[in-house]
């Protein structure tokens, strides 16, 4: 089980809580040279960013996500933008079906 930091925003508590239900090993705050994302699973090759209250910038986080795709450990890249447990968990779930699927 992971240990939620404590400079965690209520979002990436969120996440995480769903991960840990969903039973995944997952590591915050990975580093991918010069990038460091905010949840990554090794097991599914799966990179998760929560974007925030405010969100990210979408042309930064393009070329962001461009680049570690480069990397042979990432394979998906899934954006979080809720907020409540329900619509994050139902945004990991449309995200791991979407993974599936691109596996078929």
């Amino acid at each position: 089980m992971n240990l939620t930091p404590k400079d965690y925003t209520q979002q990436e508590k969120i996440i995480a809580e769903n991960l840990e239900t969903l039973g995944f090993r997952y590591a915050e705050q990975h580093s991918f040279f010069p990038y460091t994302v905010d949840f990554y699973i090794p097991e599914l090759k799966m990179v998760i960013e929560a974007d925030g209250k405010y969100g990210h910038l979408k042309k930064r986080d393009m070329k962001r996500d461009l680049n570690l795709s480069e990397y042979d450990e990432i394979e998906y890249i899934l954006h979080i933008t809720a907020f409540t447990h329900s619509e994050i968990g139902e945004m990991l779930w449309q995200g791991l079906n979407k993974l599936e699927k691109s596996r078929v």
